[in-house]
């Protein structure tokens, strides 16, 4: 299949420039609540794993004392449920991000002022992208943001090219989504050299096996987002799933298409073999369109060991057929998902997924991997839902 190779795109060279916190970005927004994937129609409509992380962040910010009131702001409309992609912002899982957390900013070093942004990671057990309520939340997110947040913004010592990082993290064991660890502790390592190395930090920096997957989905958002719209073919700038619906947005529009949320095919933990997992949600989906993720699985060896018995025979060598364009972010590995490639093909990316309790209780109840196919893509309609983005 020839090349639809995008300049644009393949020009992209993504650095850490920054950190700073959300309302730096958006100052204008009071009470805005961002989420993953495209719109919900209204807060009833949010999955309780969901809505827990809203109800964390509206604690978190204080504008509520309990969770009763948080509950009963949200649901007469108090807080602004948005798409974080339609603010440059990208959420993982069932994740929020409000006004006062901090982002990792990502732009392009040829033209700086292509930017997007990430929430901090985490780490791995109280974490809004797992969909749970708990006591320990609130604090953990305080400590993170206020604490260690802060004072990554104010001892930053970047820019920090990426490419190197992630290239060098593909070589020993990461497939840049699901398993991400090689590259944490290459970020962590930069982040203690610039002096923030006491004892919580350090822990939680070595501790946070993901830390790393925030700065790929800011700078896989940010390559696919400079592409431009190419006569006769469909870029896909904008892609991710809220638990109910996945969506994408091509170059030059602003509307969402969806279609309901691809299952997530993957092994359920013991003793959670019973929890229902919740469809296709995250914005990490950008790490896997543009070519990472389900799309490394050729060098991921463990990563594709441990999902073998739900991939397709072909995810070895499918990559081909829908990735277009060379990246220099990837080592000059084929990047940048294809739409017309993927129906002419009927084969599409592999999204490698942490499965979420629809129910809010358990948390991540396993791992798998979605698949996009032409079919899928076949069915997506315009979001019709009025929305505004400011």
């Amino acid at each position: 299949m020839a090349q639809h190779v995008d300049k644009q795109a393949a020009a992209v060279l993504p650095f850490w420039t920054g950190v700073k916190p959300l309302q730096a970005i958006l100052p204008s927004q009071a009470r805005l609540v961002l989420h993953a994937g495209p719109p919900f129609r209204d807060a009833a409509e949010l999955p309780p794993a969901i809505r827990n992380s809203v109800l964390v962040g509206i604690l978190y910010e204080g504008w509520a004392s309990s969770k009763t009131e948080a509950q009963a702001l949200l649901d007469e409309g108090g807080v602004q449920l948005a798409p974080a992609q339609d603010y440059d912002v990208v959420v993982p899982l069932a994740g929020v991000v409000t006004p006062s957390m901090y982002v990792l900013e990502v732009s392009d070093s040829n033209r700086p002022e292509n930017k997007k942004y990430s929430v901090l990671n985490e780490g791995m057990q109280w974490c809004t992208r797992l969909g749970i309520f708990a006591d320990e939340m609130v604090p953990h997110l305080r400590w993170l943001h206020q604490d260690l947040g802060s004072r990554l913004a104010s001892h930053f010592g970047g820019p920090v090219n990426l490419a190197p990082i992630v290239q060098a993290s593909l070589l020993n064991g990461d497939d840049g989504h699901a398993r991400t660890m090689h590259a944490s502790g290459l970020l962590a390592d930069i982040i203690v050299s610039w002096g923030i190395n006491d004892e919580q930090s350090t822990s939680f920096l070595y501790g946070a096996m993901a830390w790393a997957l925030n700065y790929w989905m800011a700078a896989s958002a940010l390559i696919l987002a400079t592409q431009a719209r190419a006569e006769g073919a469909d870029a896909i700038v904008k892609v991710g799933g809220n638990g109910l619906r996945f969506g994408l947005q091509l170059a030059g529009s602003s509307n969402w298409l969806v279609v309901d949320a691809p299952l997530i095919a993957g092994q359920k933990e013991a003793a959670k073999e019973q929890a229902q997992a919740l469809g296709a949600l995250g914005d990490s989906a950008v790490v896997d369109f543009l070519g990472l993720g389900g799309q490394c699985l050729d060098l991921a060896g463990l990563s594709a060991k441990n999902l073998q018995a739900f991939l397709p025979a072909d995810y070895l060598s499918r990559q081909s057929r829908f990735l277009m364009t060379r990246l220099p972010f990837l080592a000059g590995r084929l990047g940048v998902s294809d739409m017309a490639a993927i129906k002419t093909s009927d084969t599409g990316p592999l999204v490698l997924l942490g499965m979420i309790d629809v129910a809010g209780e358990q948390g991540r109840i396993g791992g798998g991997v979605a698949t996009v196919d032409a079919q899928l893509l076949h069915r997506l309609k315009e979001w019709q839902h009025e929305t505004t983005v400011v």
